[in-house]
């Protein structure tokens, strides 16, 4: 069976960027036929890679609303991986409104929340769009989400199929072990994403912070940020757990979280919104869980805080979560994730 696994508009070449090159390349480990076509910005966060592989194909392309979705359907009609596919994966939900006019078979895959929550965008633009993409969806031959969390949220009224995530294995960089300084936070600047919640948690708190990425908030963060927190651009995964003490994930609305999962990989110790879809599949000790999954908002600061300090002060605990969120990550990789979509293509 040919796939195309299509992903455009980015804004970045973060989450969804690096997702879906890491997915084809494990079905392409797998022997699979599977191809990717990735439509970015000019003015994207990140760095391409020095070289593609044959199957990938990225072209340039801006979101630009409705004429974006126009100009992605005009790119998916003339491209021959495309054409070719017996099947293709949607990976974003502009990706769903081009192909829902095509006389192509397409499964969507969910990789977070398709429309603005309340509070994330205007009203209007909130209901147009959702109004879109549940028509666009009706059209797919299956709907997909990453996670329960993500599927319950969005209450779609169709059958949707939990098809897990994953990513590539990475090496484990600290057992918690000795004293490190750094709490990370790595996601986009916008509003979903909490940073707020983080900036007031290490103002209070008073230790060495680093926040990665980009996004709309970046500007007023690095305004409001005190001394102890840096403000930065995106960094590559391994930079960003050098010294990382923790990793906390603050967002209001986290489909899956594979910054989190990363983090776990790479033995980082973990403080994770309750709204991470992520969070009990990384943290399933029942005690552990009491301590480092939390509300996402300041009436819990107190929580957070004293979370981190736990973690900074109690080796014995470090090690603990330390060694169990790297257990449970290497139940979450890309291969696993590869196979779980040619098992749901094969039984369309």
């Amino acid at each position: 069976m040919k796939v195309c696994l299509v992903a455009a508009p980015l804004l970045a070449r973060s989450g969804v960027y690096r997702s879906s090159r890491e997915l084809v390349a494990a079905g392409q480990a797998e022997g699979l036929d599977w191809t990717l076509f990735q439509g970015v910005s000019r003015n994207a966060a990140g760095h391409r890679p020095p070289e593609d592989p044959p199957w990938v194909t990225e072209v340039e392309l801006e979101a630009d609303g409705a004429k974006g979705i126009v100009s992605l359907r005009q790119l998916l009609k003339g491209s021959r991986d495309v054409a070719e596919a017996d099947v293709i994966v949607s990976m974003i939900p502009q990706t769903d409104m081009a192909l829902a006019t095509l006389a192509k078979p397409w499964v969507a895959y969910l990789r977070g929340r398709p429309w603005p929550a309340k509070g994330e965008s205007s009203s209007v633009r909130r209901i147009v769009w959702e109004v879109l993409e549940r028509s666009a969806l009706r059209r797919s031959k299956e709907v997909w989400a990453t996670t329960h969390v993500l599927r319950d949220e969005i209450g779609l009224g169709r059958a949707v199929e939990i098809v897990p995530p994953g990513l590539a294995p990475r090496p484990r960089q600290w057992d918690g072990i000795g004293r490190r300084q750094t709490a990370v936070w790595a996601a986009r600047f916008d509003i979903d994403k909490n940073p707020s919640l983080f900036v007031e948690m290490m103002a209070r708190d008073g230790s060495d912070a680093a926040m990665y990425g980009a996004g709309p908030l970046q500007g007023q963060i690095e305004s409001m940020a005190p001394s102890n927190v840096r403000v930065r651009g995106w960094a590559s995964a391994s930079d960003l757990w050098d010294d990382a003490a923790v990793y906390v994930g603050t967002s209001t609305r986290e489909a899956f979280g594979r910054s989190a999962v990363e983090a776990a990989m790479a033995g980082i110790p973990l403080i994770l919104s309750a709204r991470f879809g992520a969070a009990p599949l990384l943290i399933t000790d029942p005690r552990l869980e009491a301590k480092l999954i939390l509300e996402p908002s300041m009436g819990h600061l107190d929580r957070w805080v004293e979370a981190l300090r736990e973690l900074r002060e109690d080796e014995a605990l470090r090690r603990k979560v330390s060694t169990h969120v790297v257990e449970n990550a290497a139940k979450l990789t890309v291969g696993d994730s590869a196979r779980a979509i040619r098992s749901r293509l094969e039984s369309l």
